[in-house]
């Protein structure tokens, strides 16, 4: 019997060993041995991130009145469509509004944008409807504005960063509540803007 407890004494070292190292050796081990389907896949953003970002750092932007744009010192909200601006357009500029708004204390964060791809933007319209938009003329000043954001479709929205950098794009259709959802982190990481 002395024998047996001796054992049972030497074993129970080695088992709390296992219980702790067991599951990180495992977890290694599926992770490099395990093929993809145990490796962790893509992000949680649901805009897509755009690498080696253009800058529209510098570019200052006439608009009617006299005043400019200038996409530098706050996050801005780049919306392309046509500047006739039918009822689709309208509704995701409303859209863009409430995900802006839903933001709250770090609403004063953004600005938006409307950037007309072709046609003419109504700007009375646009400035009764959304009063804080800016609508730049994409055949007349907003050329270059365009250039930058390279490859585009209709109701596309970017993300400018404070520093000017295209960061994000989120594809048309892109739901309120994902793009509510990226704008909330990328706010709650940033220290600038």
């Amino acid at each position: 019997m002395p024998e047996i407890r001796s054992r049972s004494k030497r074993l129970i070292p080695v088992l709390l060993a296992l219980l702790f190292v067991g599951p990180f050796a495992t977890a290694m081990y599926m992770y490099y041995y395990g093929g993809d389907s145990w490796r962790p896949q893509g992000s949680v953003a649901h805009g897509i991130l755009i690498g080696n970002p253009p800058s529209l750092a510098g570019e200052t932007i006439p608009l009617a009145g006299g005043t400019t744009a200038v996409f530098t010192g706050k996050w801005s909200l780049l919306y392309v469509g046509n500047g006739n601006c039918a009822d689709d357009c309208q509704r995701a500029l409303y859209q863009l509004r409430q995900v802006r708004q839903a933001l709250g204390r770090d609403m004063s964060r953004i600005q938006r944008y409307f950037i007309s791809t072709g046609g003419t933007p109504d700007t009375e319209l646009m400035r009764g409807a959304h009063p804080d938009l800016i609508v730049i003329d994409g055949n007349v000043t907003g050329s270059k504005v365009l250039a930058a954001l390279g490859g585009y479709g209709e109701a596309d929205v970017f993300v400018v960063d404070p520093l000017g950098n295209i960061m994000m794009r989120f594809p048309a259709g892109t739901s309120m509540k994902d793009m509510h959802k990226d704008l909330s982190l990328l706010l709650k990481a940033s220290t600038i803007g």
